[in-house]
């Protein structure tokens, strides 16, 4: 009797530390949220529990998309499956959620009193006789079969959306999405998170001397390259033009700058044929950013260390890779430098000596990338 007692003494301790919690935090109270941040105090699983203590170590907002993941993560999707109004959890709609209900529903055209022999008819006209040896058609076969193909077509759809249409890889669209879930699981898995920046050298230039037909063939290069030395965690995208992002979770700023030299390396290497007349065309080089992840910091200032990189790596004369490592160093540009104008070049702005500051000091105002 005493631990009976005791435990609900122990469950009404927690109870109201989650009311508590989940007001500090400005959380909704959702039945979804109350479970969750109930678990988390509980202590009933530890890897919950290590997770929401590193968001908010890094003082993360626990907003309705994040603790969402959070539930699908730790409960499983179906476990808490949102209602229209966000606020009442599946068991209070009956045993089938709603989502299911709406998934599975009979199309609003295809009725229990339909008639089988239209369907005959529909099979007939497509030019397939009827078949009634076993019975009339089974209307929920039908719907089944038509729901599959619309889930097919809108998975179709989906990928088309993420996907660059010259290139074949992921767009910036897909690329921000990655990043932010990568970051996601950098700060609750406690890995490292890199990202490359890379920018085509001169490309302008290129487009100029060898038109843009020639130019689509490059970049069409590059992202076969990316696909070739990138391993399957990796995301390669896009980011605009002739610039190109890679996303490297679990993956340290040294094992980064290695793949960045081989990708660097491999391009050069490549002998590019025009497509357009056969003719042979000077070699294709590429210059390439390094930034790592700082837990909590916003991403834009992850890509701002990436980018600010990549400048740094264009103004050392190109063909090479830089890290955020040596922002701080001082540039010495190389002897006999005559391919870059001193107007091409960017600048580098003052940076302050500690590199902890500087990293979490807000960024500065991008600049634009020298062809």
């Amino acid at each position: 009797m005493n631990d009976h007692a005791d435990a609900i003494n122990q469950a009404r301790k927690i109870a109201t530390e989650t009311v508590a919690l989940l007001s500090s935090l400005d959380i909704a109270p959702t039945p979804s949220n109350y479970a969750l941040f109930y678990h988390y105090l509980s202590g009933t699983n530890p890897e919950l529990t290590r997770t929401i203590n590193i968001l908010r170590s890094n003082h993360q907002e626990f907003d309705l998309l994040r603790c969402h993941y959070l539930c699908e993560r730790f409960f499983g999707s179906q476990a808490f499956a949102p209602t229209l109004s966000g606020h009442a959890p599946d068991y209070y709609q009956g045993e089938t959620s709603l989502h299911s209900r709406l998934i599975d529903a009979r199309p609003p055209h295809m009725t229990e009193t339909a008639p089988s022999h239209a369907l005959d008819k529909d099979a007939h006209s497509a030019g397939s006789p009827p078949d009634n040896s076993h019975g009339p058609i089974d209307d929920d076969d039908v719907v089944s079969s038509e729901i599959s193909r619309l889930r097919q077509d809108l998975e179709e759809m989906r990928k088309e959306a993420m996907t660059d249409p010259l290139t074949g890889i992921a767009n910036r669209k897909m690329f921000d999405q990655q990043l932010r879930n990568r970051a996601m699981e950098a700060m609750e898995n406690g890995t490292p998170l890199c990202l490359l920046m890379i920018d085509v050298d001169y490309f302008k230039q290129f487009n100029d001397t060898y038109g843009h037909q020639t130019g689509d063939q490059v970049i069409r290069l590059l992202a076969q390259t990316l696909r070739n030395n990138i391993k399957g965690r990796d995301t390669a995208a896009r980011y605009g033009g002739e610039e190109f992002s890679v996303i490297l979770p679990r993956t340290n700023i040294a094992s980064a700058r290695h793949l960045a030299e081989a990708i660097r390396n491999n391009v050069r290497q490549k002998n590019v044929i025009s497509e357009v007349d056969g003719s042979s065309i000077e070699k294709i080089t590429v210059s390439i950013g390094i930034g790592c992840f700082e837990f909590g910091e916003p991403l834009g200032h992850l890509i701002q260390r990436a980018d600010q990189a990549l400048y740094l790596a264009k103004q050392k004369g190109r063909d090479c890779v830089v890290t955020e490592e040596e922002l701080d160093a001082p540039v010495n540009h190389p002897t006999g430098l005559t391919e870059a104008p001193p107007a091409m070049l960017v600048p580098q702005a003052p940076k302050p000596a500690d590199p902890q500051i500087r990293r979490k000091s807000k960024p500065s105002k991008p600049k634009n990338i020298p062809a």
